[in-house]
């Protein structure tokens, strides 16, 4: 018999949205521990933005996207999202120690998603997709969309 411990939600924040190298992208904070996270994480997490394609908007490419720093029980995770295709998530995970939160490295293990505290962030995101962009005419959307954060 497998044995759970009881769920927590965990604290959650929208931190900031930061605009580099053509894209605009999210940032949000989730911790096992408390918020806000340590200035050395989220200065380490900014440091992804860098891994996203260029350019970065492209025909089917829009430039916008989130990005999740998510100090867990285990380790420190980061997911980096962004939209293409209209409608079409891409997704790239990292890692780092906890007690090394710079230490920030591609996770191996391809087919590691997200957990269910990351899930709350990235339904929000699709929902607020589906609402700004994808029912309201597209790329007049974009602003509107970037404006909707959760908390």
């Amino acid at each position: 018999m497998h044995s759970f411990d009881a769920y927590k939600q965990r604290p959650l924040e929208f931190i900031e949205q930061a605009d580099t190298n053509g894209w605009s992208v999210k940032i949000y904070g989730i911790s096992a521990q408390s918020l806000p996270l340590a200035a050395e994480l989220v200065t380490g997490a900014r440091q992804l933005l860098s891994q996203l394609p260029q350019p970065a908007s492209t025909t089917s490419r829009y430039g916008v996207g989130f990005l999740i720093i998510h100090q867990g029980a285990m380790r420190n995770w980061f997911l980096l999202d962004w939209w293409e295709d209209q409608d079409i998530l891409h997704h790239l995970l990292f890692s780092s120690p906890l007690d090394k939160p710079t230490a920030i490295t591609a996770e191996p293990d391809k087919s590691l998603f997200a957990c269910v505290h990351e899930l709350k962030v990235i339904n929000f995101e699709s929902q607020a997709w589906t609402e700004t962009v994808l029912c309201e005419g597209g790329e007049s959307g974009f602003e509107k969309y970037m404006k909707m954060t959760k908390s």
